[in-house]
Parts: structure tokens; sequence; C-alpha cells
């Protein structure tokens, strides 16, 4: 049986010096993406893992949507140009604003989950911004990253380490999931996607362990404070009406 179609959000390098086995990997992903009929999301570029990805997506014959901030639309780096625009099986959605947070926005928005291609630090914010987001139990779109020749094998062990340490809300790999291959990635991502609509949505939850009894005590001295600060405004009311009636 053929698994649903679905919006998959695609981060990853925009650089043209992209070493060539992250852009292959990439490509690939886009062939899988166009030939399971998914719908490819990123943002718009035609160089790095973002540019391979799209080129991947468009020979197969698949959808993709561009989201790009209108900054980037003065130097040529978009690859839904208007001759890519005229194939009506594309869009482009431009972001305005200050900073990226449009965009980011935009990008995973009614998508069903994120994968994770090599990229730089812009890749790694739009990664890290999803997983915080996860870990705090606001989102429950999956996220695989694509750790091809073992590029994110140093993020994979920083979230077992700051699991060890206690410093995390959730298992490592309730927020983000890693894998060799874009095939491995897009074979994790539509399992889990299915295993949301068996089990409902579900945003990992965040634990405050061992908070309880200091939320009491706070919740306490709160309903203290209100009642004295309550007491103290009848008090002034009723002394004030008394005043002018004793005049």
């Amino acid at each position: 049986m053929s698994s649903p179609r679905l919006r998959i959000c695609v981060y990853g390098s925009s650089s043209p010096n992209t070493p060539s086995s992250y852009t292959a990997a990439a490509r690939k992903l886009g062939n899988l993406l166009a030939a399971k009929d998914h719908i490819c999301v990123n943002g718009g570029g035609k160089f790095g893992c973002m540019g391979a990805v799209n080129d991947g997506a468009d020979e197969a014959g698949g959808e993709i949507v561009g989201v790009i901030h209108s900054m980037f639309l003065v130097d040529g780096v978009e690859f839904l140009d208007e001759a890519a625009l005229a194939n009506t099986r594309h869009s482009l959605i431009v972001c305005g604003g200050a900073d990226l947070t449009e965009r980011k926005a935009k990008l995973v928005a009614g998508c069903d989950c994120i994968i994770v291609l090599p990229g730089g630090t812009g890749t790694w914010d739009e990664m890290w911004e999803m997983a915080c987001m996860r870990n705090l139990g606001l989102c429950g779109k999956p996220i695989i990253a694509v750790s091809v020749d073992g590029f994110y094998d140093d993020f994979a062990n920083m979230l077992k380490r700051a699991s060890g340490d206690k410093l995390l809300a959730n298992k490592p790999e309730d927020i983000v999931m890693f894998a060799k291959t874009a095939e491995e990635a897009l074979e994790l991502a539509e399992k889990q996607v299915e295993k949301i609509k068996i089990e409902g949505e579900k945003a990992p939850r965040l634990k405050l362990k061992g908070t309880g009894r200091w939320w009491r005590n706070a919740l306490r001295k709160i309903g203290a404070a209100e009642g004295f600060a309550t007491g103290l405004l009848v008090g002034a009311i009723v002394t004030s009406v008394y005043s002018k009636r004793h005049r």
C-alpha cells in the first residue's frame, strides 16, 4: 500500500561550496519525495543541499514549494525563478520582515514532518528551534536529521550528553531522530507520521519533575498575598465610607 501524500519541510545548506556527497544525498531525497508524490517545502534556493533537493524533486516530476525572504530575490539565488514557476506544479512564498522569523514559521506551517540535510548555521538555527519546540511540548512534527558522512553525529552525541546530565525534558529520540541516508530518513519520517495519525498528534510532554512542592508553596504564597491585599483593599474602602458618613 502506498503511503499518503505528505507535506515535508526540508532544511539544508544554500552554499555553492557544499560537498558533493551532501548534495548527492539531497538530490536523492528530492527524487524520493517526488516518487512518493510528497510535497517538498524548502527555502527556495538553487545552491547547496537546498538547490540539489529542488533539482531532484523537479527532475522526477515532484511538487516544490519555495519559502524565501524578499531580501534574497535580488541576487538570483532562488531556484524557483520565472522559468521554474511557469511549471504550475511549483509555487513560491515570499516573506518579509526585519529577520527570518516569518520565513521560518511559513516553512513549517502545515507540514507533516521535517527532514534536515547537512548545512551551516542557518540550517542549525531552523533545526534547533523546532527541536526546542518539541522538547517543550509545543510541536508534534517529527524531525529527522540526515547524518551524511557522520555530519550530525556530534549533534546526536550532544543530545545524549544533555540527556545523561538531565538537562532535557524528553528522550533524545523524542526530540530529533538521526538517519544515515536519504532513504532511511524518508522511511523514518513516513513511519512517524503514520504513527501520529494512528495515535493522534502528541508533542513530547514537558516534564517538570520535582517541582510539585515548589509550585504548591508558590501558589500558597500567592494565595496568602492575594488574601492580604484583598483585606487591605476592603479595609481601605470601609474606612473611606465611614469617614465620609461621619464628617
